[in-house]
């Protein structure tokens, strides 16, 4: 498959960083299904982006914490539903202990991943459905999944391509589908962007990716569509914590603070009247 989509050129991307944190000898995630995606080709393509180091850590250092996240869920509840919007080449659905598994994602995506790495593989039920995103409503593609239970739903490496109207519209969506859910999401501020996201995002500009326009942090789009924060994780930090992003404690405390504040993982309940 050649990255012809820009979307698709950061999923490769970060499934090829996943894949390198899989072959070191301690990893961070340890996704060794990563590497089922990824060939030589893919690697020159993706050669502009792979030089960034820094952004590299912190991205695996996310995907930790959300797996961190899921298998916490999970050994309360192992039928616990999971939701991946824009899901990309996730494949926590092998590697996690248990859960029902939903991946929307774009379609030719989808069809490329079910080539490498068939649904019907995953140890725990895992339904893939197509969705062209921007020409289909979110609440239209999400509705034959809703329910009232505590779903798990997890928007990661998302809400960055989003403008704050869509991406209010998208969690609107989600919070009339599954009004007991749970939301997991990184979220990144607009200081982190223009300062320690630019030169990555530019790269990725070159290649044709387009990235939401905001102005406020996006919590606040997530805010005014009915969530409301219960935690949030330094990504930066816990990436250092973990001994994967070399930068000390105190420096992400005093003149790095915005390095540490400005990209976190988030979680958000429904908001109630």
């Amino acid at each position: 498959m050649r990255i012809s989509h820009p979307v698709a050129r950061t999923a490769f991307y970060c499934c090829v960083i996943r894949a390198d944190d899989a072959a070191r000898p301690q990893p961070l995630c340890g996704d060794t299904f990563a590497s089922r995606f990824i060939d030589d080709e893919i690697r020159r393509d993706l050669a502009p982006l792979l030089r960034f180091r820094p952004p590299a850590l912190s991205n695996v250092g996310r995907h930790r914490i959300i797996d961190d996240i899921v298998r916490d869920r999970l050994a309360s509840n192992p039928q616990q539903r999971v939701i991946l919007v824009g899901a990309g080449f996730d494949t926590r659905a092998y590697r996690m202990p248990g859960g029902r598994w939903f991946e929307f994602d774009d379609p030719q995506l989808l069809a490329f991943k079910e080539e490498r790495l068939p649904a019907a593989d995953a140890p725990n039920p895992l339904q893939r459905t197509p969705v062209a995103f921007g020409t289909v409503a979110p609440g239209a593609f999400l509705a034959p999944l809703a329910g009232d239970d505590d779903a798990l739903v997890i928007l990661e490496g998302v809400s960055m391509y989003l403008s704050d109207d869509a991406l209010t519209d998208l969690v609107h969506a989600l919070g009339q589908q599954f009004p007991e859910a749970t939301l997991v999401c990184d979220l990144m501020s607009p200081m982190f962007a223009r300062t320690y996201g630019r030169a990555l995002q530019q790269a990725l500009r070159d290649m044709g990716a387009v990235f939401g326009t905001r102005h406020r942090h996006p919590r606040v789009a997530i805010e005014r569509g009915g969530w409301r924060a219960s935690s949030h994780l330094s990504i930066p930090g816990r990436t250092a914590e973990l001994g994967s992003l070399p930068i000390p404690s105190w420096a992400l405390a005093t003149f790095l603070r915005g390095l540490r504040e400005g990209y976190q993982i988030w979680t958000f309940v429904k908001s109630r009247a």
